[in-house]
C-alpha cells in the first residue's frame, strides 16, 4: 500500500465503521528499537463519514487495497 490508493477498512473504530472507503494521503513506517520488525501506519482521508475529524490513521492489518494508484 501506498499515497494515493483507494481503501477499505476491515476493522471498525470509534466513529468509523468497518467498510469504510478512504484514500491514502500518506505512508509511515516505524521500526521497534532492537526488533528487526517494523509496521507502516497509514493516514486516510475518509469519504462520506460525518465527524470533525476527516483524517485518520490506520495500520496496514486493517485495511484491504480497492483500487492501486499507477
Amino acid at each position: 500500500m501506498r499515497a494515493g490508493d483507494l481503501v477499505k477498512t476491515t476493522r471498525a473504530q470509534i466513529g468509523v465503521p468497518a467498510g469504510a472507503i478512504g484514500l491514502i494521503i500518506e505512508t509511515h513506517e516505524h521500526r521497534l528499537d532492537g526488533l528487526r520488525s517494523s509496521y507502516k501506519i497509514h493516514e486516510l482521508r475518509l469519504m462520506a463519514i460525518k465527524s470533525a475529524v476527516k483524517y485518520r490513521r490506520f495500520l496496514s492489518r486493517d485495511l484491504e487495497v480497492i483500487n492501486e494508484s499507477r
